[in-house]
């Protein structure tokens, strides 16, 4: 329902923009393409399950020119591997269905497309926590322990590593 109407549309000669796109050559084809992907799109998002729908979009449906049929491949892209692996796994069926439905698909790929502009994605680079190193405690413990072992490489190694840390202390 439509609760405005701007007075430009009620004069005879006011003509909707989807009229003009559908009538000027090349931009009529452009507006059927669109149409195409828009109803393919919502068929496919009427097969797939309601949790899978969130993380796909259609990418587009392209024809092989090098293969001798022209297959039209539609191309689901996907969130996250999580949600391309989910997907890949009943591409069988939901071409079969679209297939039945009268569509033109004669192969669905699936590819992995992040959506980096989404705001609930960190895309800082996390921040991490500063080195503290040992504290003088553990460093005191360790200076006892070096001198209750028997000459080793233990020993050495506790003593080396005691040397290193004293001296970023110092």
């Amino acid at each position: 329902m439509r609760l405005f109407t701007h007075h430009a549309l009620q004069t005879p000669s006011a003509k909707p923009l989807n009229d003009w796109l559908a009538k000027a050559g090349p931009m009529s084809s452009l507006m059927q393409a669109a149409r195409e992907l828009a109803a393919l799109e919502a068929e496919v998002m009427a097969l797939l399950p309601p949790g899978m729908r969130a993380g796909i979009a259609i990418g587009g449906v392209r024809q092989d020119t090098r293969s001798p049929g022209q297959p039209n491949t539609l191309l689901l892209l996907a969130a996250h591997g999580a949600a391309a692996a989910r997907v890949r796994q009943i591409v069988p069926s939901l071409l079969a269905r679209l297939q039945q439905r009268g569509a033109r698909i004669d192969a669905v790929k699936v590819r992995v497309q992040p959506d980096v502009a989404r705001g609930d994605w960190d895309v800082e680079p996390a921040e991490r926590p500063k080195k503290t190193g040992v504290p003088a405690a553990g460093l005191n413990s360790l200076g006892e322990l070096a001198q209750t072992l028997p000459d080793s490489p233990l020993r050495d190694a506790v003593q080396t590593m005691l040397s290193r840390h004293r001296q970023g202390r110092g």
